[in-house]
C-alpha cells in the first residue's frame, strides 16, 4: 500500500523535482506569450516602406501634417497638437478583415500614443475585403513641437504591429 501511494506520488509529479518544475513554470508557452515589446530606438522600416501586419499591409503616403484645430462641428482644439499621418490600408489576407484607427500607435520620444479616433476620416472602422484597400488619416494628439520618430501599425489590438519611421 505505500508503495501504490510513493507511486502515485511520483507519478502526479511527473518525475521532476522542484527546481525543473519552476525552471519550466518560468518559461511561458508559446500560446500565452505576446510579442516581444520594441526597442524605444525601433523606427521600423524606412519612411515610405510598405509593413505587414496580420492580414494587412500598411504605407504611410505623403508627409503628415500638424494643426491646432481640426475642422468640424464643433470644430475639436488640440491639448496639445494634432498629428496627422496619411495612411494606406490593404488587405492581403482572404476574408474580410475589419480596421480600426484606434490601434494605431503614434511612437514619439519612445512613447506610444493614441489615435483620436474621432478625427480619423473614414478609417477610423472600417471592415476591408481580400485585395482591396482604402486611403484615409489617422490624427493623433501629440505634445506641442513633439517630433515622432515613427508611427506602427497593428492588424488588431492583440498584434505585435510593424513600425515606419516618419
Amino acid at each position: 500500500m505505500t508503495v501504490a501511494v510513493l507511486l502515485i506520488a511520483f507519478a502526479s509529479t511527473n518525475g521532476h523535482d522542484k527546481q525543473s518544475a519552476n525552471t519550466a513554470a518560468s518559461v511561458p508557452s508559446a500560446a500565452n506569450s505576446t510579442a516581444p515589446a520594441k526597442p524605444a530606438g525601433d523606427a521600423g522600416a524606412p519612411a515610405g516602406s510598405a509593413v505587414r501586419d496580420g492580414k494587412f499591409e500598411f504605407q504611410v503616403l505623403g508627409a503628415p501634417e500638424r494643426s491646432a484645430t481640426k475642422e468640424g462641428y464643433p470644430p475639436q482644439h488640440a491639448k496639445g497638437e494634432f498629428f496627422t499621418v496619411n495612411i494606406r490600408v490593404t488587405n492581403i489576407g482572404d476574408r474580410a478583415q475589419n480596421f480600426s484607427a484606434s490601434n494605431q500607435k503614434l511612437i514619439v520620444n519612445g512613447k506610444k500614443y493614441d489615435a483620436t479616433t474621432s478625427l480619423s476620416d473614414n478609417t477610423w472602422m472600417s471592415d476591408i475585403n481580400p485585395g482591396l484597400g482604402l486611403e484615409g488619416t489617422v490624427t493623433f494628439d501629440i505634445p506641442q513641437g513633439a517630433v515622432p520618430e515613427a508611427i506602427e501599425f497593428h492588424d488588431s489590438m492583440f498584434s505585435g504591429g510593424a513600425r515606419v519611421a516618419l
